[in-house]
């Protein structure tokens, strides 16, 4: 993970507007040549709703359902993030965000009896 990356996105603040350039996944058939650079840089921009999760995650909401008081957004993980930056400070003043954990997948063992 960039720690750069991470040290900057702890310094921004619920509703501020930033622009997040990031490496998106892809898939595709083609010889080994053509896969080795895979990813697609995307540049996105919305308002800060937080950092959550393990691993780390940027939440960076789209759209705004009044009505409902809830966010279309992005998650972005962090480790894929290429840059980050404020392009404007505390555009939304009231930041609505359902909490929410994001919980461990613990495996029990299955015991078999005979």
């Amino acid at each position: 993970m960039n720690g750069k990356v991470l040290k900057q996105i702890k310094t921004f603040e619920k509703g501020d507007f930033i622009r997040v350039d990031w490496y998106d996944a892809s898939e595709g058939i083609g010889s080994i040549i053509e896969h080795k650079k895979p990813e697609y840089l995307v540049n996105e921009w919305g308002v800060f709703l937080g950092l959550e999760g393990n691993p780390k995650h940027i939440l960076l909401g789209k759209n705004y359902i009044e009505r409902d008081q809830r966010w279309q957004a992005a998650r972005i993980p962090v480790s894929l993030i290429r840059e980050v930056s404020v392009v404007a400070k505390n555009v939304v003043k009231s930041v609505w965000l359902r909490r929410y954990t994001v919980a461990e997948y613990k495996r029990d063992r299955l015991v078999v009896r005979r």
